[in-house]
């Protein structure tokens, strides 16, 4: 009885635990079975999602594309149409010319001038339309432009008369010779050559200034000349000239490079108020057979008007003669070009002219720029900063965190064998 019994019991537990492992392994099948269906569901909605986000990426980048080149188009059209309307502008100009030259002359066949008129009318906008590549090498350089104040021819054709300290031609201010400067700081870029820029009117902010007592201005000419004058223009005044003004200045010649042997061309020099408000004020130097071949001077400025701290010059100019032919400078197609670029950028694009372009005094001065763009001459500097300005100063952000883990490393393998001697030094004394 109590056998039959006890295997009862036994069976019964059997059973039991087999169905509690039956249920565990349906539930348990039915839990992976539903865990790999949400698998299968995230996966399919993370591979439609990176499949559309490759598609709107490319989307983007073509529509990027597109527009910088319509971008560029319309740059190009603009440019376009502001050159035909300057070509129209002066064929205007041109007629008006012809018709009052034809008023003045009543016997000219005016039937043929207007059919000339016409035919080189027809022929210059046909060209804009339909530019030929023989048109385009012919046209390579405009009319020949001569910088005015540059050359001026003598009588007898073997010498001409320049102004040797022009930063157009060639002249620098030798800042290592000269007093300190605010245009030449300790860290910045060195704008001392305002003075040299050979202007009819020169702004009041652009100048040689420094806060010596007697400042010496040294000058590099453009070419070696035989001097015979000096002259010095301060910014616009009327009546009285302001204050800081050189009023009394030496001229001296360096006979050597370093400017350690220095001879006088000319002394007490004045500049001063007149009647008639004269700006460029002349000095003559005396005839000296000695001076026949001189290449670099030093003004030395006495006194200024009002006795103020500060020297501010602002235009100086040397005259003299040279047997060097100067080349008369013809304006060319690129120079052309690169004033309009440079026109457009300033007035369009001012974070392009601003950080990229190449837009220096020389640049500008020496493409005759300031006619199609006086804005950009007036606000010039001697060094500007350009795209090879930034490009230095990346390659620097780049470096130096290179230089600076090559010094690291170079201190750990210096410096830890040195405290290690020293520790050892210091174990054997105790």
């Amino acid at each position: 009885m109590v056998q039959a019994s006890f295997g009862k019991d036994l069976e019964s537990a059997n059973g039991f635990k087999e169905s509690s492992n039956t249920k565990l392994q349906k539930y348990g099948f039915q839990i992976e079975e539903s865990t790999t269906k949400k698998e299968i569901w995230y996966e399919g909605i993370r591979n439609r999602l990176r499949h559309y986000m490759i598609l709107e990426l490319l989307f983007s980048i073509c529509l990027v594309l597109i527009l910088w080149k319509l971008c560029h188009i319309s740059s190009q059209n603009d440019k376009t149409l502001e050159l035909i309307s300057s070509i129209n502008s002066e064929l205007r100009y041109l007629k008006l010319d012809i018709e009052s030259n034809r008023a003045s002359k009543p016997t000219m066949n005016s039937d043929g001038e207007n059919k000339k008129l016409e035919e080189f009318v027809e022929e210059v906008i046909k060209d804009i339309k339909h530019p030929s590549i023989e048109r385009n090498q012919k046209s390579k350089e405009y009319p020949k432009q001569v910088i005015p104040n540059e050359v001026n021819s003598s009588p007898n054709n073997s010498v001409f008369q320049i102004n040797a300290a022009s930063l157009i031609l060639g002249a620098t201010v030798d800042s290592s010779r000269s007093s300190n400067s605010d245009n030449n700081p300790l860290f910045g870029r060195d704008q001392s050559g305002y003075v040299l820029i050979d202007r009819s009117d020169p702004p009041s902010d652009k100048a040689w200034c420094s806060n010596e007592k007697n400042p010496i201005l040294t000058i590099d000419l453009a070419k070696y000349i035989r001097p015979i004058s000096v002259s010095y223009q301060h910014s616009k005044w009327s009546g009285m000239v302001p204050d800081g003004a050189p009023s009394r200045y030496d001229v001296l010649a360096c006979l050597d490079y370093y400017c350690n042997n220095l001879e006088p061309l000319v002394t007490n020099c004045e500049y001063r108020a007149t009647g008639d408000n004269k700006q460029e004020q002349f000095c003559s130097i005396p005839f000296n057979r000695n001076h026949s071949s001189i290449g670099k001077v030093q003004f030395h400025f006495r006194q200024n008007h009002g006795n103020v701290m500060k020297t501010c010059a602002h235009t100086i100019r040397v005259y003299g003669e040279t047997k060097e032919v100067s080349k008369v400078k013809e304006r060319t197609l690129k120079q052309a070009e690169t004033c309009s670029k440079l026109t457009y950028d300033y007035h369009h694009k001012s974070w392009t002219y601003n950080m990229i372009d190449f837009k220096n005094c020389t640049e500008l001065y020496s493409n005759d720029c300031c006619t199609e763009c006086p804005e950009c001459c007036n606000e010039c500097v001697i060094e500007d900063i350009n795209s090879d300005t930034i490009f230095i100063c990346f390659l620097l952000i780049l470096c130096s965190p290179l230089f600076i883990g090559y010094l690291l490393i170079l201190i750990l393998l210096i410096g830890i064998p040195i405290a290690l001697i020293i520790e050892c030094l210091f174990s054997k004394r105790k």
